[in-house]
């Protein structure tokens, strides 16, 4: 029988009864841990062939090295930067994601976040619970008409693009790979898009490129009044950077779902600002999103177990020397 490990973080995805059910249909048998370390991670996996992870700990090389089953490692979202995705593919296992159960989700919370921000929603939402009225300036800003500058138009960046458009807003896309988009969007350089939007929303994964994409240097090219919304990775952000354009007042606002540091700080300098929205790495969060998760991780593997492959594998070209349990099946 086929080993597959769910490695828990908090708990929320309980119970796993459909998933126990469907993985006994093609032979496997689903484990639950918890593991605060890579090395507790190991012990209770060591015999495991696939492997479900939330958040923590890291699928270092280390790691993976000392799992010699393991044939597929899914995370439980879009974004798959716990994983080290080198080490994996010299070792002959395939890493997978669930791409698109989200899509819609941070979409809308990206889109909520810019709205927020530009009618000042937040801001005097915390005035009236003070018993306050219209107390000081709020610089408000039409959407429409405005320009939002999307980095990265992928499923999410793409959709966010659409929907800015919908509302009558100028989009500008930037995007290295630049994938044929059903939108209104015109495709610029990186400099480009900062130095003329009053909007940007971050859509990339956290890579070794993208990482601090947004620094001291990124962050001055973009307009004194303009807001910075990121819904993607927090380390994409330098957050001393982010801080000290703020500060300065080389910046007009930022609106944060994720961060480099989650939970964040209770002193964490970016809390207690009125130009500043944060909320706790919920964009991707629904009924909807939550069912869709689930069917993406467990249909991935089960394509994996009966076939050797799965379309979300995020390295493809560990194909022919990948290790698997449905051999000859590649």
């Amino acid at each position: 029988m086929s080993s597959v490990v769910q490695v828990e973080y908090v708990g929320d995805l309980v119970p796993y009864d459909d998933e126990v059910a469907a993985l006994a249909e093609v032979g496997a048998e689903l484990t639950v841990i918890r593991a605060a370390d890579g090395d507790a991670l190991v012990d209770a996996a060591r015999d495991a062939d696939v492997i479900w992870l939330e958040w923590t700990p890291h699928l270092t090389r280390d790691v993976l090295a000392r799992l010699p089953r393991l044939g597929l490692a899914i995370r439980w979202g879009v974004g798959y930067d716990q994983f080290d995705v080198a080490a994996a593919t010299e070792l002959g296992i395939a890493v997978a994601n669930a791409p698109s159960y989200c899509t819609e989700d941070v979409a809308e919370h990206a889109l909520a976040l810019l709205l927020a921000l530009s009618r000042q929603v937040v801001y005097r939402d915390r005035q009236g619970q003070q018993g306050l009225w219209r107390h000081g300036p709020a610089p408000h800003r039409r959407l429409a008409g405005s320009t939002v500058g999307v980095i990265g138009l992928g499923r999410i960046g793409g959709r966010v693009a659409r929907i800015a458009s919908a509302f009558g807003a100028n989009v500008l896309g930037y995007d290295p790979v630049a994938p044929a988009i059903d939108a209104p969007v015109r495709l610029v350089d990186l400099e480009e898009l900062l130095r003329e939007s009053d909007f940007v929303s971050v859509h990339v994964p956290l890579t070794e490129t993208t990482r601090y994409l947004f620094d001291t240097g990124t962050l001055a090219l973009m307009q004194p009044h303009a807001a910075l919304v990121n819904t993607s990775r927090g380390g994409i952000i330098r957050q001393e950077a982010l801080v000290e354009a703020l500060d300065a007042g080389r910046l007009g606002a930022a609106a944060l779902d994720v961060f480099e540091q989650e939970p964040l700080p209770a002193d964490n300098p970016l809390r207690g600002r009125d130009n500043v929205i944060l909320t706790p790495h919920e964009g991707a969060n629904s009924p909807q999103a939550v069912r869709d998760l689930r069917r993406e991780v467990c249909g991935a593997t089960i394509e994996w177990l009966r076939t050797g492959w799965a379309g979300s594998i995020v390295n493809p070209q560990v194909r022919p020397h990948a290790r698997g349990v449905a051999q000859g099946a590649r």
